[in-house]
């Protein structure tokens, strides 16, 4: 009888231990000051199946300046691109005001499902909500390594089977991590005045910023413009003195520092 009892004590034990640690692992998250970690799909936040007019980046702008030959490695949507869209329409019977809309999307030969997918992609959660940082953190290198070796696209921030820009690379990394920086977006860093996202993203104090020396796997590393006190790039580090970042040509794994980027200006931590 006495053996029961205590049988039975330790299966009880056993028990508030094991659902212990599950409820820690629910648990987790970051103090309430920073970014949630979210347990459900992040929605896309910002219109999908924008139109693009002057200033738009992104890959749609990408794809029309390509299509009408006016691409010249920065695909910004420029006075040539809208002056080539225009006479586009005028020999198609379409509205000729130099605008893409999804009408004149689909007269370039894209694919209509295209106008709202490469706008709506954000990169699946690849960590559950009863998991804990670790997981979270390489859920978001996962994600960022899918692009590696995609070219560098200005405002690019969508499906692993195009280029990104280096905000773009950090912030679908962060969503498959369950963070979302709204109303920093993936749709609106297309936007005019929007590629410079590294900016928004420094400047969000959302995020817990921490001494370089501190740095770890999964934080976020921040570089000035040399000469400058102006932020002009983000990469995610992965540890040892290694970042996965979009810097023109394409999307790689380099070190912290090089010649082309030394200058850090400070490290953000997503994950608390």
């Amino acid at each position: 009888m006495k053996i029961r009892k205590i049988s039975i004590f330790c299966l009880s034990f056993l028990a508030v231990l094991i659902l212990g640690i599950q409820v820690n692992a629910q648990n987790y998250q970051n103090p309430k000051k920073y970014y949630q970690i979210q347990s459900s799909q992040i929605k896309p936040y910002g219109k999908v199946g924008y139109n693009l007019n002057i200033g738009y980046e992104g890959i749609k702008t990408y794809k029309v300046m390509r299509r009408l030959g006016t691409y010249g490695g920065y695909n910004k949507y420029n006075y040539a691109t809208k002056y080539a869209v225009k006479n586009f329409q005028r020999k198609h019977h379409l509205k000729a005001n130099g605008i893409v809309d999804e009408q004149t999307w689909v007269k370039l030969g894209f694919s209509k499902s295209d106008w709202s997918n490469i706008d709506s992609y954000v990169a699946p959660l690849g960590a559950k909500d009863n998991q804990g940082r670790k997981a979270h953190i390489e859920a978001a290198i996962k994600q960022a390594y899918k692009y590696l070796g995609n070219p560098y696209i200005y405002g690019a921030s969508s499906s692993p089977k195009y280029g990104t820009d280096c905000s773009g690379l950090v912030m679908q990394a962060l969503y498959a991590g369950g963070i979302d920086p709204k109303p920093i977006s993936s749709i609106h860093h297309a936007y005019t005045g929007n590629e410079w996202n590294s900016r928004n993203l420094f400047a969000s104090n959302k995020f817990k910023h921490v001494a370089y020396k501190n740095r770890k796997r999964g934080d976020l590393i921040f570089y000035y413009q040399p000469g400058t006190h102006t932020i002009w790039h983000v990469a995610l580090y992965l540890g040892r003195n290694r970042v996965i970042e979009s810097w023109p040509p394409r999307i790689m794994v380099a070190a912290i520092r090089n010649g082309q980027r030394s200058d850090v200006a400070g490290v953000a931590r997503p994950w608390n």
